[in-house]
């Protein structure tokens, strides 16, 4: 393991939750989880963007009723990968690398599916981009490409 791979691990690590809290040994599982799965589309697209993003996650709100049987460090790492596809394209590089500082993989605060929702609504309505910090409320329910509407948010944001 190189030493710039094992500084990311400790920034991942050191920066992971909002608050600190004391986690329920179900909740730090999950953390740990997360982390160990997201490290690898984390490095990858700092390398491809040029950025030193971090992730950040609110673990204290984080339910094992909710996500059983779900991978939901997937949801986190499909929205990372996507910001790093994006980085494919020479603009919207320059973009990320001096507007993303940040992503916030967030268990609470998620608006729910309405209604009149189609099959994207609900997964934008729960993206977002503020003070440089692309965050998504995520929920195992109703959410929808996540990649897609990655991408949405990133050009509605920038354009």
């Amino acid at each position: 393991m190189s030493l710039k791979h094992v500084f990311a691990v400790v920034t991942l690590l050191s920066t992971s939750a909002f608050a600190e809290e004391d986690l329920k040994p179900a909740q730090e599982e999950a953390k740990a989880k997360l982390e160990g799965e997201i490290e690898d589309a984390l490095k990858a697209t700092n390398d491809k963007c040029g950025t030193k993003l971090e992730v950040k996650t609110d673990f204290q709100n984080f339910k094992t009723d909710d996500w059983s049987g779900t991978s939901f460090s997937s949801y986190c790492e499909s929205v990372i990968q996507e910001i790093g596809s994006m980085c494919e394209r020479p603009a919207y590089k320059k973009a990320i690398a001096k507007k993303v500082t940040g992503v916030a993989c967030l268990f609470g605060g998620v608006k729910p599916a309405e209604k009149k929702d189609g099959s994207n609504d609900a997964t934008l309505r729960n993206m977002s981009i503020d003070k440089g910090v692309f965050t998504y409320h995520m929920s195992s329910k109703d959410h929808a490409n996540l990649g897609d509407n990655t991408k949405a948010t990133l050009e509605k944001a920038f354009n």
